[in-house]
């Protein structure tokens, strides 16, 4: 279903949302999924999905060094116990176990821009998060958006979530949800994974062998587990989110599915020793323009 709609300057109707059912997939599907979605929006409409990944599995940064660790996986890359995938956006490894992971895509002006973009996303996340009953950290929600910390796009070998940045949602200090951005021919893609269970020592673990003594690795990072009890079914928190996504952006929804020829196009592209393990882009359609952790 193509994701139409609205002209940029039609002030007349509201955003249509199109929303993409939940699903869990492996790393390289749940990737082409997402530039799936990319390449089908349209300006004045925005689309939606949240899913899980089976297996799990360790995302890196687009232009993070592959370690070294990793590297040596490619001929079996089961062999650690998770899948592995670069994604198309930027930052630092992130590991995919127990989370919901939500992708939003839209033309780059209609939300007013990438910054404009990433905080009135957040902005939902966070109302949504309130109503599940979290106690987030007071965060930067003015007009010119979250201050970036320029330190958190350097694609450094350590994970994602080792570093909070400011304008990122966090409780207690520790960092809950982890974002990043990609912009592609006046498309936005933004994705995330809010965390159920801090899990993300593994991300460093994995990148630097088992043998490693690394401290406080998992300190910087919060799951809902530790700030909900009992932790709500992920359908109700999906229901929660999605709703305050659909109502802080002033959008309609409509259900949407994504064109299966396409998807698997791109998870072969995904898949490849050659996206997978080469800094650079093998890809020049996957340039990025601009990038947020």
């Amino acid at each position: 279903m193509k994701l139409g709609g609205l002209e940029k300057d039609d002030k007349t109707q509201a955003l249509k949302l199109f929303l993409v059912d939940y699903a869990v997939a492996d790393g390289s599907t749940n990737m082409a999924c997402d530039e799936a979605m990319m390449d089908l929006v349209a300006p004045g409409c925005i689309g939606l999905r949240f899913y899980g990944w089976d297996p799990w599995c360790i995302s890196l940064g687009r232009n993070q060094r592959a370690p070294d660790n990793l590297r040596a996986q490619s001929s079996s890359r089961f062999t650690v116990g998770v899948d592995i995938v670069r994604r198309p956006t930027g930052g630092r490894s992130v590991y995919h176990g127990p989370e919901i992971t939500y992708a939003f895509v839209c033309s780059d002006r209609t939300l007013g821009g990438p910054r404009a973009s990433y905080q009135r996303l957040h902005a939902a996340l966070a109302h949504g998060l309130t109503e599940l009953g979290v106690h987030l950290d007071p965060w930067q929600s003015d007009k010119s958006g979250p201050q970036m910390d320029t330190r958190s796009l350097a694609p450094g070998p350590m994970g994602c979530f080792r570093d909070p940045a400011p304008g990122e949602l966090t409780a207690g200090g520790r960092k809950l949800v982890g974002s990043a951005q990609w912009r592609h021919r006046n498309t936005l893609l933004q994705h995330g994974s809010i965390l159920l269970r801090d899990r993300q020592d593994q991300a460093d673990l994995l990148s630097h062998g088992y043998g490693d003594k690394l401290t406080g690795a998992n300190s910087s990072a919060i799951g809902l587990e530790d700030l909900l009890d009992p932790i709500p079914p992920i359908e109700q928190i999906v229901a929660v989110l999605t709703e305050a996504i659909v109502t802080g952006l002033g959008a309609n929804r409509e259900p949407a599915t994504l064109e299966q020829a396409s998807v698997k196009k791109l998870a072969t592209i995904y898949r490849s020793d050659a996206w997978q393990w080469r800094r650079e882009s093998h890809r020049e359609e996957l340039t990025c323009t601009e990038q947020f952790t």
